[in-house]
């Protein structure tokens, strides 16, 4: 068989880009998470790759806070609160040095009906966690509106997790133990090779070991068979100024709360205060028609929200101070998926949003990692 002919003068040889240890797609809360505990398990030559900038507005971990709770209709994410509040916080409080979460109570309510699978599966699964009848939960918490006839569960483990502070912690801790964090560089095509995941950024192509790939909404750009379907949902989020003293509205005297009610719009939920932001407050939108990813995102319609602080405030509302987008990736029945792709072991798809994802970042990374280690 004749060998190949030598390359000419303006033929170089093309080397194969170097094998990295993990290569991570996505630097939300998840992607983060997912090299924290990668560079933890000990791989050192890990590249997170972001279709945009630090922090950006496009998709679902920006913001300045979120609520953690253990309230919930089914007892399997009871048992993954209960896990991600023992050992994924504190671990990742740990490592930053400092607190990400501030302790409020947590204040879940709604009428018969959905609320049921609330009340038996959270109980049920024995978190820390009691009935509270409707006048208690008033007498408790003054500044929400609270209807006769609405059961109420008290959450002690719930708390304000610190969105933004966790996000920009995230990412300092990975650049100060050499994690490559690349922005602005969207992931143009995926495939396996024996041995390696690559991904097309650009004119460049990047190898690793194993990859994470934590897209949610953009996760069925790059695997078509990555996991169930996802629908792109953009939510409003509001920050309300309200007639009330300054310290009521601001944990721990105010709750992290949710009302589950029937109907599409009847879930809403707030957080307390926190940095003068105002009382935070939104729809959870959890079905419609899909959004476009790359379409400009639009304002939030503030006659909307002030309609929506009007009716679960139950003291005058001054005005709208703030509001925000942000976005879901609704899969069917709000489950997650972390999963091996189908086409390898070694490429991790993620999706774990459904709107109730950020809580669980920490322990979303340490699955996502340990499949990606399994796989190698």
């Amino acid at each position: 068989m004749p060998s190949p002919a030598p390359s000419g003068p303006h033929e170089p040889v093309r080397s194969r880009p170097p094998l990295l240890d993990a290569l991570v797609l996505g630097a939300g809360v998840h992607g983060l998470c997912s090299a924290f505990a990668l560079r933890r398990a000990g791989l050192r030559r890990i590249t997170v790759v972001e279709a945009h900038g630090p922090g950006h507005e496009l998709g679902g971990s920006h913001g300045r806070t979120r609520i953690t709770r253990s309230s919930y209709d089914r007892p399997r994410f009871v048992q993954m609160a209960r896990e991600a509040h023992a050992r994924g916080w504190p671990e990742l409080e740990a490592a930053l040095g400092r607190s990400l979460r501030i302790r409020t109570p947590g204040l879940f309510f709604g009428p018969p009906g959905p609320f049921d699978a609330y009340v038996a599966a959270t109980l049920g699964a024995g978190a820390d966690v009691e009935p509270l009848p409707a006048a208690a939960a008033r007498a408790r918490f003054p500044l929400l509106a609270v209807d006769d006839g609405e059961q109420a569960l008290l959450d002690h483990t719930a708390a304000m997790v610190l969105a933004a502070e966790t996000m920009a912690g995230l990412r300092a801790w990975l650049a100060e133990h050499g994690v490559e964090l690349r922005w602005q560089s969207p992931v143009r095509h995926l495939e396996v090779e024996d041995d390696a995941v690559v991904a097309t950024c650009g004119d460049e192509r990047l190898r690793a070991r194993c990859a994470v790939a934590a897209l949610g909404a953009w996760l069925p750009r790059l695997l078509a068979d990555g996991g169930p379907p996802l629908v792109p949902l953009r939510q409003s989020v509001g920050y309300f100024a309200v007639d009330a003293p300054a310290a009521q509205c601001r944990a721990p005297a105010f709750p992290v709360w949710a009302r589950i009610a029937p109907g599409d719009d009847g879930f809403s939920y707030g957080l307390p205060d926190h940095a003068d932001a105002g009382l935070k407050l939104a729809l959870h939108r959890t079905v419609g028609r899909a959004d476009a990813l790359d379409a400009t995102v639009p304002p939030a319609d503030p006659q909307a929200l002030s309609r929506l602080a009007r009716e679960r405030f139950a003291v005058p509302v001054r005005g709208l101070r703030a509001s925000e987008r942000c976005l879901y990736a609704m899969a069917p029945e709000h489950e997650f998926t972390i999963a091996p792709a189908p086409v390898s072991p070694r490429l991790i798809a993620v999706a774990a949003c459904s709107g109730h994802g950020f809580k669980f970042g920490p322990v979303v990374g340490r699955i996502a990692a340990e499949l990606a280690l399994a796989g190698r």
